[in-house]
């Protein structure tokens, strides 16, 4: 399994202790000797990935921007989740770039582990034991670090996989169904498993009545799933099918500024929730009668 994630990534898998023990809080990491980012508990520990070196400055403005987002998350893996069609693995290789992160696709690691394709899997051994081995996928790349991790649209049914997401930031994807019909019919109703079976058995097979049967199956999936896509710890709205869906830069630029917005609250938050320390409260008396005048004089 190492080996088929290396080989999604293009590179070699690398072990260190590090591991954040908060998903935004960067001061509750420290920096190493090795430059490699490691929590301060010595006993955490987790595995992490060579991070891909960064492009240079002038390549792109959202470059800049990713990288001072990167640094902020200290390291903390980020997970795409969402509803079929809204376009995780695109997002992801983009998003992944700009923070000079690794990208890791769950649909390709079980490409590379089983050699044959999702809908292959399916077919094989049907959704339930998909799932499974879709859950012992998502537990190994949990563990790592620095990577932006595009996940399988049912991957949130789990309760287990849950565990698993909260070891990152859970980032969802989200947009018009009408919208996604369009780029799912576009994509070939023959790679979405959940899909080949409704659309032929109901539809006449025109375009309208096809994206009419996408529709509806896309409205049933998420009746169960919406409350567990609500968990999500950021929503990116895609848009809709009036406006074509925002380009992948422009929805790369939303999770950056959701998550630079998201890490100076949580950081905020968390000061507020710690106890004082010496120093940090210090009463004055404006009128100067009683304890320290304002002006610092005794």
């Amino acid at each position: 399994l190492a080996r088929a994630m290396a080989t999604t990534m293009g590179g070699a898998v690398h072990a260190s202790h590090t591991r954040v023990t908060h998903r935004f809080h960067p001061s509750r990491a420290s920096v190493s000797r090795s430059g490699c980012r490691r929590a301060s508990s010595p006993s955490s520990t987790r595995r992490t990935v060579a991070t891909a070196a960064f492009p240079q400055p002038d390549d792109s403005r959202q470059i800049i921007r990713g990288k001072a987002v990167a640094d902020k998350l200290n390291d903390t893996s980020l997970f795409l989740i969402g509803i079929m069609g809204t376009g995780k693995s695109t997002v992801g290789a983009a998003l992944a770039k700009a923070l000079g992160y690794n990208h890791l696709d769950t649909d390709d690691v079980i490409k590379s582990v089983t050699k044959k394709t999702v809908a292959e899997v399916f077919a094989s051994v049907g959704e339930q034991e998909f799932r499974a081995l879709e859950t012992m996928i998502l537990a190994e790349v949990a563990a790592y670090k620095r990577c932006v991790i595009s996940t399988g649209g049912g991957i949130v049914c789990e309760k287990t996989n849950w565990m698993h997401l909260h070891n990152g930031v859970t980032l969802r994807l989200t947009a018009d169904n009408a919208l996604l019909a369009d780029r799912l019919y576009a994509d070939g109703v023959d790679k979405r498993p959940l899909l080949q079976e409704s659309v032929s058995e109901n539809s006449s097979g025109d375009e309208a009545a096809i994206k009419a049967e996408i529709i509806k199956k896309l409205e049933a999936l998420l009746t169960t799933r919406e409350v567990m896509y609500k968990q999500a710890d950021i929503t990116i709205p895609l848009g809709s099918r009036d406006d074509a869906g925002a380009p992948v830069n422009v929805v790369v630029d939303r999770i950056l500024d959701a998550l630079d917005s998201r890490v100076d609250e949580d950081a905020k938050q968390e000061k507020l929730k710690k106890a004082p320390e010496a120093g940090d409260i210090t009463v004055t008396d404006p009128r100067g009668e009683l304890g320290p005048k304002p002006d610092g004089r005794a």
